[in-house]
């Protein structure tokens, strides 16, 4: 029995309670940093669309496929890249629990169910068109344009 007559349940050279987590949280690390290195992510839309500027219209159609639309004006052809997603919602009902008051406004509310509006269903597009511009068949700039630029 230790000194002070306080009895402890602890076998010798068993590790503390504080130690215990500390080994443990260190076995964990590197599955930690496995998972964050998960979410990761590369380079951005602009990053990879830069790296065609200087490069041959030949590489940027090989790589991009043919151009949604080309247009060619004093001498600078113009190729644009349409990329687009339709996104779908459904709506919902709203259903709850609560009074219900009676139109005539006499006070004779009761408990119960309550339908109600809920959210309507929605539909959106995502665009992003990037225009490359080419002077004697090298791109010289882009740009891009919409809302799912990233």
């Amino acid at each position: 029995m230790p000194r002070g007559g306080a009895s402890i349940l602890m076998r010798e050279n068993e590790p503390c309670f504080g130690e215990q987590i500390m080994r443990t949280i260190l076995r964990t690390m590197p599955l930690a940093a496995l998972v964050l290195a998960g979410c990761a992510t590369g380079p951005s839309l602009s990053e990879r669309m830069s790296a065609y500027v200087g490069r041959p219209e030949s590489i940027l159609v090989k790589q991009l496929g043919v151009p949604n639309r080309r247009i060619r004006v004093a001498g600078v052809t113009y190729f644009a890249y349409v990329h687009q997603h339709f996104h779908y919602t459904s709506g919902s009902y709203g259903f709850g629990m609560g009074p219900i008051f009676d139109a005539d406004d006499d006070d004779d509310a009761f408990f119960g169910p309550a339908f109600g509006g809920g959210f309507p269903a929605r539909a959106y597009t995502d665009t992003c068109v990037v225009t490359f511009t080419l002077k004697d068949k090298m791109v010289q700039s882009y740009t891009m344009r919409g809302n799912a630029c990233y």
